[in-house]
């Protein structure tokens, strides 16, 4: 027969151990696949994103070329070229905002998961999550300086495109296109640089969503 005050001391004991367990470090932070994957999946659309923009500087560049050609149809080339200019702003914006979510994502996930190492008493374990998570450093370290070294081209590169769209909206004629052919050149060398530093986020976007994603690599979109 259980008495009330076996029956107390085992309620106490109780609560006891269930504060314990819940006080335990990193618990509530426990790691978790699916936060994994959600951070895989942001960086992977903000790859997408990152392809947009590529894409986008050619239409942008093709529509500027198109008006220095001999046979060129001013009036009609240059509503394509100020239409691509503008759009390559929103998708700079668009791929800007995604930039931000998916760093904040990834950056929270680093913190989740060194807190809940904290958790694991095995020592050989705890340092080989560390290290794990440690060998992502250098991985968004390429990210940032490819992103930045693009973001440092881009700002003047579309400025110099809006520049002309501004000067031969003021007189659209042949002498005009003729007078902008240094700047036309300079905005394609800078586009090509653009579109470097891109293609070179764009691998370290995939490279370190395939080191998140649970399972294995991202496969490469073909």
């Amino acid at each position: 027969m259980v008495t009330r005050s076996k029956q107390a001391l085992l309620f106490t004991v109780a609560v006891t151990v269930l504060g314990l367990a819940l006080a335990a470090p990193g618990l509530s932070l426990a790691a978790d696949p699916k936060a994994a994957e959600k951070v895989a999946q942001g960086m992977l659309k903000f790859d997408e994103a990152i392809k947009t923009a590529n894409t986008q500087i050619d239409a942008t560049l093709n529509a500027m070329n198109a008006l220095a050609k001999p046979d060129a149809n001013l009036v009609d080339g240059y509503k394509a070229f100020t239409k691509e200019v503008d759009n390559l702003g929103k998708v700079a914006e668009k791929a800007k905002a995604n930039s931000q979510k998916a760093a904040a994502q990834r950056d929270q996930y680093l913190k989740q998961w060194q807190a809940s190492q904290e958790s694991i008493q095995n020592a050989q374990l705890k340092a080989a999550s560390e290290a794990r998570r440690a060998e992502l450093g250098p991985k968004i370290e390429a990210l940032k300086g490819s992103l930045s070294s693009a973001a440092t081209t881009f700002g003047p590169f579309h400025q110099d495109l809006k520049d002309l769209t501004v000067f031969l909206g003021n007189s659209l004629n042949p002498a005009t296109v003729a007078a902008a052919s240094d700047l036309m050149t300079k905005c394609n060398t800078d586009g090509a640089s653009v579109k470097a530093d891109l293609g070179k986020a764009s691998a370290a976007v995939q490279e370190l969503a395939g080191s998140i994603k649970p399972g294995g690599a991202v496969p490469a979109k073909k």
